[in-house]
């Protein structure tokens, strides 16, 4: 038996709890480098022996891939290195392997939306590790790396135990031999745990390793969190336990949930207590449908940088079965290319709202409705960023530079992690006024 509740609450305390979370203090993200190249991970236990089967799931945009021609198509050769290290950063297992990638045509070279997922495997004990994932391009010579750290579960014969949550962006029958095949599915990760309308349904997988003197009947909860909003959705599964390995594939509809980040957290519950839990983040990807069906008025709200007052105006008075028709029209008024199928200003006007959004929110407000943020929208990516946090006397400061613009924006520590844009606030004049502050 299954049941289900959505719960959305306004509750000032959770603002408050996730302060850690949206202060303008980690200014990392002014490295802008376009995402191409994702890693995830999942372990589960190996029948025999003492170690954890540990699944490292890459996922390649292709237009990140050199390619060249090969007699009738297009190839691009790549080497993935895989490293684990311990604690006192000694490696203690890693692999390599080589791949060529074959398209059929010089467009789908340059697609922006086509990838390639794969799955590197690896066999380790439980214990705490770093992982590096190093992406070499054969034919260009470039290289990429990123990193994961990795808790593996102490093996634990006498108590139950979850393994990892394995996110999945589609699930099938299996018809064939695949490195993906899982319970006689066909299992393809979703390697950057992102869904929204192209995956409006949360897939996963996991395993209960169950032990004898606990067998029984119990129920699983699935609790989706959003991270940013009072928003909390539960579902109950009822399960019998016996010694071995309980496996399941489940699902949760994202229909009406908005976007942003959140947590999936599976508990094993026994008379109203939690027995075991796990907890691995994924997000929602903003999309239009996404936004015109949750919160239309925010959406047109979120236009002010590039929309006149009268245009703003005509969108909010739109009757609902004409929004999409009318958002689209404003959109394509401003496509400077309007016989192919992308649409460069909106593109890049959206790729900037969810950049501001993921970097810059904080407490209260979400990143486009910050000085930073409202700069950011306008002006896109700084050529320049002069960091401030610890010198002496005066608040954290930042200078963004804008050189083809000539514009310098200063940005002031208002003492809680948000940074205030100070005058002159068209950045036109230079100008030193962070003593004092």
């Amino acid at each position: 038996m299954r049941s289900a509740t959505s719960i959305t609450l306004f509750c000032f305390c959770l603002l408050l709890a996730t302060t850690g979370i949206w202060g303008q203090t980690d200014f990392g993200y002014l490295d802008e480098s376009e995402e191409f190249f994702f890693v995830d991970w999942a372990a589960f236990r190996e029948e025999a022996g003492e170690k954890f089967g540990v699944e490292i799931y890459y996922k390649i945009f292709t237009r990140a891939l050199t390619f060249v021609k090969h007699t009738d198509q297009f190839r691009a050769s790549y080497e993935i290195q895989v490293f684990l290290s311990n604690k006192i950063n000694k490696q203690v297992t890693g692999t390599s392997m080589e791949e060529d990638y074959f398209v059929g045509s010089y467009r789908e070279t340059q697609s922006p939306s086509d990838f390639l997922i794969n799955k590197v495997p690896l066999s380790v004990y439980s214990g705490r590790y770093k992982l590096r994932v190093k992406l070499i391009d054969a034919n260009s010579g470039s290289a990429f790396e990123l990193e994961k750290d990795l808790r593996i579960p102490s093996r634990d014969q006498d108590r139950i135990l979850f393994s990892d949550v394995q996110f999945i962006r589609h699930l099938a029958d299996s018809t064939g031999e695949s490195k993906f095949n899982r319970q006689g599915k066909l299992a393809i990760p979703s390697v950057s745990r992102s869904y929204g309308d192209f995956a409006p349904t949360l897939l996963f997988y996991y395993e209960i390793y169950g032990v004898p003197r606990e067998s029984g009947r119990y129920v699983v909860t699935y609790q989706v969190d959003h991270l940013a909003q009072a928003f909390t959705h539960r579902e109950t599964v009822d399960v019998t336990l016996k010694p071995g390995t309980f496996s399941a594939f489940d699902s949760v509809s994202l229909e009406g949930f908005p976007s942003g980040d959140y947590y999936l957290t599976i508990a094993l519950v026994d008379q109203d207590q939690i027995k075991v839990k796990i907890e691995r983040s994924f997000q929602i990807d903003w999309s239009l449908l996404n936004q015109l069906k949750n919160d239309y008025l925010k959406a047109v709200e979120q236009l002010r940088f590039v929309a006149s007052s009268s245009e703003m105006k005509e969108l909010k008075e739109a009757p609902e079965e004409e929004r999409l028709e009318r958002w689209l029209a404003f959109w394509k008024s401003r496509d400077d290319t309007p016989n192919t199928p992308e649409n460069r200003k909106r593109d890049e006007y959206y790729r900037r709202l969810k950049y501001v959004n993921q970097n810059l929110s904080v407490r209260t407000r979400e990143g486009w409705e910050t000085d930073m943020g409202r700069v950011y929208m306008t002006y896109g990516h700084p050529d320049d960023v002069e960091k401030h946090p610890f010198d002496r006397d005066v608040r954290a400061f930042q200078r963004w530079h804008y050189y083809k613009e000539s514009r310098i924006f200063l940005f002031i520590d208002r003492g809680d992690g948000e940074y205030e844009l100070q005058p002159p606030y068209d950045g036109r004049t230079q100008f030193d006024r962070s003593r004092g502050y």
